[in-house]
């Protein structure tokens, strides 16, 4: 008690700030069923996965005013499993440092890709666990998230902004499968967001990939218009290597209830996933939410050999979420 009241009077005398530390969490759970090949049909509990609108997790974030316009951003976050009670691994989500301002943000650390928020710019169900979207195509067939990652993000110039990260080549070998080549990463986004229409392009690209990979960048542009009644959104996807389609989807309001429809084709391996949604809001920060998803049965295979999906799959689920 007598050190912090000594630091809180030398902190008084400095006339030093204090950081603004937030902590915060989501907690979702669900119970599901699905039918794919040697799996068991019964219904049963599920945490951080495809039947869960998103994953469990705490974190905080402390925000300290610099002075001149000019703030300086700690964040930390962590899964948490509330079906059993387990984190996840300390680097499972952010772990960064930003420094903001009128010029815009400089972000380093381990956080969400620009390519993710090009994506989550225009993308219907927030990038659920169970997005078509995401679940077809990845985010343009990334995880989504990028250790060692230096990024800049401009500030707001009539509603368009844009963000480019950049990975080193020795860093990025924890963003990559093991026996890759060392490759540094190219990451990016531009987004337009004014009045009802919202408009995303997503790209990232490595300088070296593994022998008989493609060569080529990975993009995705999307859009999103909200006609007021309703939301539709839609998009062409194009990842490196066969992979490639669009999606389309509605999102109706309907008072404290929400409905999606989506569908996203990959036409390079003639694999269509659906994803029929419904949400009920017990408050601003609790929803109720049912979920049908398919996955189409393709069965195509790569120049590498690889198959995406061999026969349909079929999931069910019910969960519920609260944010905090």
């Amino acid at each position: 008690m007598k050190k912090t009241l000594i630091a809180l009077a030398v902190l008084a005398a400095s006339g030093a700030s204090m950081a603004q530390v937030t902590l915060y969490g989501v907690a979702d759970l669900a119970i599901g069923s699905s039918n794919a090949p040697g799996a068991n049909t019964n219904a049963q509990m599920h945490g951080n996965n495809a039947f869960t609108d998103g994953n469990s997790r705490w974190g905080f974030k402390a925000v300290e005013d610099l002075g001149g316009g000019m703030q300086f951003t700690a964040q930390f976050e962590q899964n948490i499993n509330y079906e059993t009670g387990a984190t996840g691994t300390v680097n499972g989500r952010y772990a960064y440092g930003a420094l903001s301002g009128n010029f815009g943000a400089l972000r380093f650390g381990r956080t969400l890709s620009p390519t993710f928020f090009g994506i989550a710019a225009w993308e219907l169900t927030s990038v659920a666990n169970f997005s078509a979207v995401v679940n077809q195509f990845g985010f343009v067939g990334s995880s989504g998230r990028n250790d060692s990652q230096f990024s800049y993000t401009t500030p707001s110039m009539g509603g368009f902004t844009a963000t480019l990260g950049y990975v080193a080549e020795l860093d990025n070998g924890i963003n990559i499968a093991a026996g890759a080549p060392q490759s540094a990463k190219v990451d990016a986004n531009a987004i337009y967001a004014q009045g009802p229409l919202t408009v995303g392009l997503s790209y990232w690209k490595l300088d070296n990939v593994a022998a008989g990979a493609s060569t080529d960048g990975n993009y995705a542009l999307g859009a999103k218009y909200n006609f007021g009644s309703f939301i539709v959104a839609g998009s062409y996807q194009d990842p490196a290597g066969p992979s490639q389609g669009w999606t389309l989807g509605v999102r109706v309001p309907v008072g404290v209830w929400a409905f999606t429809v989506d569908v996203a084709q990959d036409t390079g391996f003639d694999d269509t996933n659906y994803l029929l949604y419904a949400g009920y809001s017990l408050s601003k920060r609790t929803t109720l939410y049912g979920n049908y998803q398919r996955d189409g049965k393709s069965g195509k295979k790569s120049s590498l050999g690889t198959v995406k999906t061999a026969q349909d799959i079929d999931l069910y689920g019910i969960g519920i979420r609260h944010n905090f």
